[in-house]
């Protein structure tokens, strides 16, 4: 990849499954409940929930955990679990999120289709999103399309 060179793969699987050279990343409230959608796995798999809450993110900024060589990245788009994001938190989240991606050299991120599960954001209107926050960025992003087998 040349230097400023932005891709966005989409690919049907399991995030889970995604290279350790790829951090992740899913959308959270402030609140860290975690007690839907793919929220729930993340809570399983990484916990640390006090480490996230110590934080003190807000909505509209990003929390994040280190597993082994790559971040785990919780883009705070709402207050409350019960709340619905907007296009503007969301925006805000990632570019909180681009900020520490940068900081730490992250060329590789692993995503769902961020906010458009339980949240209900649009598909098309995230993908705009993510291409005008990372457009001039040396990133890969791939999105993991869950098909339930």
């Amino acid at each position: 990849m040349s230097k400023t060179k932005f891709m966005l793969t989409e690919v049907d699987g399991d995030l889970f499954s995604a290279p350790e050279s790829h951090s992740l990343a899913h959308c959270v409230a402030a609140d860290f409940g975690m007690g839907a959608g793919i929220a729930v796995k993340f809570k399983q798999i990484y916990g640390q929930v006090d480490e996230l809450l110590s934080q003190g993110v807000q909505s509209g900024g990003v929390a994040a955990l280190k597993d082994n060589q790559r971040f785990i990245y919780y883009l705070v788009t709402k207050k409350q679990s019960w709340d619905k994001p907007t296009y503007d938190t969301l925006r805000s989240s990632l570019e909180a999120m681009r900020e520490h991606m940068k900081s730490n050299n992250v060329e590789n991120l692993a995503i769902p289709r961020i906010g458009c599960g339980i949240d209900g954001l649009e598909w098309n209107k995230v993908i705009a999103e993510l291409h005008k926050v990372f457009c001039n960025e040396h990133l890969h992003i791939v999105v993991y399309n869950f098909v339930p087998k």
